[in-house]
């Protein structure tokens, strides 16, 4: 199969990387660590926060202070460098992959279990060529970086953990020690001497936990086969940390601390194996999430589906891997939607399929609590919905376009003949190999022309596989051709029974045939596994094959133990039933207990029924009042009629299923079949495709010399062989300068990286963009530069193209800036609160003042102290001398009067303002004209000191300036008075 290229760089060994893991707290133990490094490293450090991306942006100017050794911005495409510390962009997760850095956008902020920050960069380094890499744990709230260690562990890396009686929180290493994962436990200030002992040739591993990979793989295994044997799900393709993060959560909620331990608890409770099988699916989805996407859908790729099907065709929708069905439904209400613009023109089926049975099947009652319906407007509730219960469900119209079936992207053949398929926010769980073979299925299952929509965080380069780009922002592609890369996309096939299979279904089989005979069930009473042997107590009645407990009972049993389940789903208790009656064949009663469970979300879902023989081994208490029903032996004709109604229901639900699985089963042979004929359909799909690419050649071609397209073509010489017309806004060109070096021309912008990057794209292959600016009149432009390749594997030149994102770039600058004085103020908080000097906790906020604004201002911090002011951080030694003890008074200027007023002094010329006069000869020697002065007031009241700004020409103060000051005073209040608090305790 060919490999998906995400990027396809030139594979390279990254230099030795050393990735240092923090989260809460992690500020001060950062600091001790670099303060404690060489000024000359050998490797590459690469440092990661768990924290929520605004408190990130802060981190390089800090580490600066704290090291010489050089601090950059790790951004995509780049290499690292020996001697450098590198630091992740907050809005962006982090890895390595072929030698460079890789980034990709954080989901919304909300960074889901396997997909954290430092577990992501740590499994990348794992899997990447080159000298072993090093781990650092350092003090931090959660578990995040454990999965990862998992993988440095295993590619022979080394974990070093921060001591956690040094943390200042300690569940981040405690959660790696606890799973003895650690090479090495030590105090901060003892880690960097480390860190240089282990990359010498004659260091040794403690030996305490050389063998600890593969014991924790061989575990990890034992748990997926576990897993396998319970559910039939089967989690060998997903990625490690997902799997990591889940059981873990049962291991801390059942107080296991090792994986060993835990895998000999689900191999002796089976209701610990369930809640875990239960546990494990990624279930995130919602109606129209991003709802822009589904705009883009509607406008530009359904009413394309609705024009070209063909008449008594219906269009063919799959939602794979729906979870609950929400996405699903939201399918088919575009679909009914579009249908009904278009006069109802084509019909429409919509396909909705999931690895797991039982959250299938809550998707096809189509049944949902009003929070769920938080992006269906007003319009879509009345048109689709209607209220039952406190809930909503699907109207039955639009339920009948739906088939819920199983199904497993890796193991199962596609649906064939499909105009639409979504899987959302799967692949980002999968091993890079499953990802190929997944994307491979859900190609083959396209007709040419179907449509393929996956999730904001799944980019992938398709254009080269037999797709083309309809929407790069929301990933929706369209499928171009009948070669997924360089050959036919084949359906994948489930393996083969092997004797291991084998041997694990015998050993399922044992379990379930010893013990007492057991059933568990859900709310509905459908039962989802049997333990032991329930012949005599449950068999089957004449008519319909059910899975239902109530009909599988005697008759005489079955109101009694409905009742009885329902009492114990509302107590949450466990619960006796005495004299249940047997089957007509064995006429002795068994005892019955019920134990409801509970899921890891909260619900009481499930209940585990015990059958038990009747003698000595239940107590008899007072088995549940039936409310009008039956009791004493007596029938109640309203009772019955009821349950016979409920039986009706769920017999006709299950009517339903049965024929969404026959017609799925048709859906699979159908696919089959049309993979047999694809190699038929390829000569005749080759010249529809010539005649489609010389008319997309002739389209382009119009659309680059009609607008307002910037792109330049260079060959390997950098000369110019092509651009467009809406090039000369950027370069002076004009057509007698083809064939001319770019290098001749001058450029209205300011780009020092402009031929540099154009060198190694043509020997990296690898595109370069950065934002350039012009330089009269300031505008901003978004310059990349990508590869050409005549043929796979040679470039004869590049493409350079511009695009005008000025106002974009703005709003982003004035937001980096508001970022910056947040990030300053929030830093500025911690190291107040670790008992920091104010000096460094007031200088970040001076720090933030001066270099977030483009002017020469400069500023400074002054502390109250009985009638004068003493100065705290800013300005010169020299200038402090000359203010110390000025008077706080209402006759004195600038700070003095600032603070006696509580008001702002602002002063735009110092030169021609009369109370300045005796204090000119100040402003002149350290060179200033205008003075802005403002009190740090407590919210009582109570004058705490002053900020001060200067400017070396007169200025009058803009509103984000007067903001700016009214946001810092008040930070500054906070710190000097906990450090006015901390000095009286």
């Amino acid at each position: 199969m060919t490999d998906l290229p995400t990027s396809r760089p030139t594979a390279a060994i990254a230099p030795r990387i050393v990735a240092i893991g923090a989260s809460a707290g992690g500020i001060t133990a950062l600091q001790k660590l670099c303060e404690t490094l060489p000024l000359d490293i050998p490797f590459a450090i690469v440092v990661l926060q768990h924290l929520p991306p605004a408190n990130s942006s802060m981190l390089p100017t800090l580490i600066s202070r704290w090291t010489a050794i050089p601090v950059r911005i790790a951004t995509d495409g780049s290499r690292p460098d020996t001697n450098c510390i590198y630091i992740p962009s907050p809005e962006h997760i982090l890895t390595l992959e072929h030698g460079v850095f890789r980034t990709r956008a954080a989901d919304g902020g909300g960074r889901r279990p396997g997909i954290d920050s430092i577990d992501a960069f740590l499994e990348s380094v794992a899997r990447c060529p080159g000298p072993f890499p090093i781990a650092v744990i350092l003090s931090g709230t959660g578990m995040d970086g454990t999965a990862g260690a998992v993988r440095i562990r295993q590619a022979d890396g080394v974990v070093i953990v921060q001591d956690p009686l040094t943390a200042l929180h300690d569940s981040m290493p405690n959660a790696v020690i606890q799973r003895g994962i650690h090479d090495h436990i030590l105090p901060v200030s003892a880690i960097a001497q480390q860190i240089l002992m282990c990359i010498e040739p004659e260091y040794k591993r403690p030996s305490t936990s050389i063998d600890w990979p593969n014991d924790v793989s061989k575990t990890l295994d034992r748990i997926i086969c576990s897993i396998r044997r319970q559910s039939g799900f089967d989690l060998s393709g997903y990625k490690p940390s997902p799997l990591f993060w889940r059981i873990q959560q049962r291991m801390d909620a059942r107080r296991v601390w090792t994986f060993a331990d835990y895998s000999s608890l689900i191999e002796d409770d089976p209701i610990e194996l369930e809640t875990l099988s239960r546990s494990l699916p990624i279930h995130v989805t919602e109606f129209f999430r991003d709802h822009d996407a589904w705009i883009v859908l509607k406008r530009d790729v359904l009413p394309d589906l609705f024009h070209a099907a063909k008449k008594f065709q219906p269009i063919r929708a799959w939602s794979a891997a729906c979870s609950t069905g929400e996405e699903a439904y939201s399918i088919a209400m575009l679909l009914d939607e579009v249908s009904q613009e278009s006069n109802g023109q084509a019909d429409y089926t919509v396909f909705a399929t999931d690895v797991a049975p039982e959250i299938l099947a809550r998707a096809g009652r189509g049944l949902f609590h009003e929070s769920s319906l938080a992006g269906v407007s007003l319009a879509r509730r009345a048109a689709y919905f209607y209220a039952v219960d406190q809930q909503f469900r699907i109207k039955r119209p639009l339920r009948e376009r739906m088939v819920f079936a199983p199904h497993n992207l890796i193991l199962d053949p596609p649906f064939g003949g499909i105009d639409f398929v979504t899987c959302r926010n799967l692949l980002i769980y999968l091993e890079r190999e499953k990802v190929d073979h997944v994307l491979a299925a859900l190609f083959s299952s396209l007709r040419i022309g179907g449509y393929l929509f996956l999730g904001k965080g799944e980019s992938y380069h398709l254009n080269n596989l037999g797709f083309e780009v309809i929407s790069p922002k929301w990933n929706i592609f369209r499928k171009t051709s009948l070669h997924f890369g360089t050959s036919i996309a084949r359906l994948p096939t489930r393996p083969t029974t092997t004797t291991a299979n084998l041997a694990a279904g015998e050993q399922r089989i044992a379990l379930e045939q010893a013990g007492l005979p057991s059933a568990l069930i859900d709310e509905a009473g459908s039962i989802l596994r049997l333990y032991g042997n329930t012949a005599g107590i449950l068999s089957l009645p004449a008519g319909e094959p059910t899975h239902n407990i109530f009909q599988l009972v005697s008759r005489n049993s079955s109101l009694r133990l409905k009742i009885a389940v329902q009492q114990a789903f509302s107590d949450h208790e466990p619960m006796n039933l005495i004299d249940l009656d047997r089957r007509p064949q064995d006429p002795a009663s068994v005892g019955v207990r019920l134990t409801p469970l509970q899921n890891p979300a909260g619900a009481w879902n499930r209940m585990f029924i015990t059958f038990l023989p009747e003698e000595g081994i239940l107590d008899k208490p007072q088995a549940p009042d039936a409310p009008s029903g039956e009791a004493d032996g007596q029938y109640y004709p309203e009772a019955s009629e009821r349950w016979r109604d409920d039986d009706a229901r769920i017999t006709r639900e299950e009517l339903e299923a049965s024929r969404e699985e026959l017609q799925a089963l048709n859906e699979e042979l159908r696919a089959s079949n049309s993979q047999l004929n694809a190699s038929n359909e390829e000569l005749n799909e080759s010249n529809y495709q010539l005649r489609e690419k010389i008319d997309q050649l002739n389209m382009q071609n119009r659309v680059l010399f009609s607008g307002e397209v910037m792109t330049l073509f260079l060959d390997r010489d950098l000369r110019i062989r092509w651009f467009t017309p809406a090039m000369q806004s950027v370069f002076k060109l004009a057509h007698s300068d083809i064939g001319r070096k770019i290098s001749d021309l001058v450029s209205i912008f300011d780009d020092p990286a402009f031929y540099p990057d154009i060198q190694d794209v043509l020997h990296a292959t690898e595109s370069r963009e950065i934002v350039v600016a012009s330089r009269d009149p300031k505008k901003y432009f978004s310059r990349r530069i990508h590869p050409y390749q005549s043929v796979p594997g040679r470039i004869t030149g590049v493409a350079v193209t511009f695009s005008d994102v000025t106002d974009r770039t703005i709003i982003e600058l004035k937001l980096r800036q508001r970022e910056i004085w947040l990030n300053a103020q929030m830093s500025a908080f911690e190291l107040a609160m670790t008992n920091a000097p104010i000096e460094h906790s007031l200088g970040l906020l001076i720090s933030a003042l001066a270099d977030g604004t483009e002017d020469d201002r400069r500023c400074a911090f002054y502390i109250a102290q009985g009638d004068g002011l003493r100065h705290v951080v800013g300005m010169p030694d020299e200038y402090a001398k000359c203010v110390n003890g000025f008077l706080i008074a209402e006759e004195s200027l600038a700070c003095g009067l600032a603070v006696a007023t509580g008001k702002s002094v602002i002063t735009r010329d110092i030169m021609i303002e009369p109370r300045w006069k005796p204090w000119i000869w100040l402003a002149k020697r350290f060179g200033y004209r205008g003075c802005w002065s403002f009190p740090v007031m407590e919210t009582g009241g109570t004058p705490l000191g002053s900020l001060a700004m200067y400017f070396a020409e007169p200025r009058e103060p803009t509103p984000i300036d007067l903001e700016l000051a009214s946001l810092f005073t008040k930070t500054a209040a906070i710190i000097i008075a906990r450090h006015q608090q901390t000095r009286l305790q």
